[in-house]
């Protein structure tokens, strides 16, 4: 069994001192040197090395728009870690002081799940989810060192808590044995989608999530797509359903520009309804303002 922890040694990591300004790595603040390199970069390796790369990109362009270099630095090298077909390790405590010792604790328990997952079979197994998870957990730990983008912390961790359970969950056993033989799906029947706050419009992640989605639709020739819009709790039951719609319109109009046909998508929105994370009225969830795109249009 191939071990992805294995691969590549430890990345020099953001210690204190280079979180706080000093050059990393021999590179001045500011740089942007190794993130121009992994946008022209053309990914090699297995599949979850792949999806690695992405999604590193993304993360590091992220924080390359908010200025904050040492961040953009850090994934970026990642990034070009798994271009280059090595999948390195998980960010560690040792490196990122995070001061709320529950969270810390929380980091911890998240981090030994994913080692393990990591050393498992689910890579090659899962290999858009294990991706996920591993670049997730980076994006949960950077954003609770910083510690006061809320609702980013929560999306980040949030994010890797689902891509872990897809992971574990077991497979789908058929009620009886087909008469032939078919392959397994390669994608997730249903991709999810993130908002901000009271928003409807997509993140540079909800765009590239989208672009996976409409991928599949097209190789697996989908011709009944559902999207469905929600939100969490806070605000009023007709302005939130309102939103809902906004939001599955939003998702709908970026497959679309994917080249996915607007009359092969049937859009909803359900408000309140259906909420991932259950919580009393009122309550800014992160979890709850989403969009599911069905590839099986149920």
């Amino acid at each position: 069994m191939k071990s992805y922890m294995k691969l590549a040694a430890p990345l020099l990591l953001c210690g204190l001192a280079a979180c706080n300004g000093t050059p990393a790595n021999g590179l001045l603040p500011g740089s942007v040197y190794q993130l121009e390199q992994l946008t022209k970069a053309t990914p090699k390796g297995s599949a979850f090395t792949r999806a690695l790369t992405e999604n590193y990109r993304v993360m590091a362009q992220e924080e390359k728009d908010e200025y904050d270099w040492n961040a953009q630095q850090i994934f970026a090298k990642k990034g070009l870690a798994a271009a280059d077909g090595n999948a390195m390790p998980p960010e560690t405590l040792e490196y990122w002081d995070v001061s709320d010792p529950v969270a810390a604790n929380d980091l911890r328990m998240g981090r030994a799940r994913l080692i393990n997952m990591l050393n498992s079979d689910a890579p090659n197994r899962a290999p858009q989810w294990a991706a996920d998870a591993l670049s997730k957990f980076d994006c949960w730990l950077h954003e609770q060192y910083e510690g006061w983008q809320f609702d980013e912390i929560a999306a980040c961790r949030g994010a890797f808590i689902i891509a872990m359970d897809q992971i574990a969950a077991p497979p789908k056993v058929a009620a009886a044995p087909a008469p032939a033989a078919i392959a397994p799906a390669a994608d997730p029947a249903i991709y999810l989608v993130f908002f901000d706050f009271d928003k409807s419009d997509l993140s540079q992640e909800a765009v590239r999530i989208i672009a996976n989605a409409a991928k599949a639709i097209t190789a697996g020739r989908k011709t009944n797509i559902k999207v469905d819009g929600y939100t969490d709790t806070s605000g009023s039951t007709a302005y939130n359903l309102k939103l809902s719609i906004r939001r599955s319109q939003a998702v709908q109009g970026e497959l679309v520009r994917n080249g996915i046909p607007a009359a092969s998508i049937r859009i909803e929105g359900l408000g309140e309804g259906g909420l991932l994370t259950q919580t009393p009225d009122g309550v800014r969830e992160p979890q709850n303002r989403r969009a599911t795109i069905d590839l099986m249009g149920r």
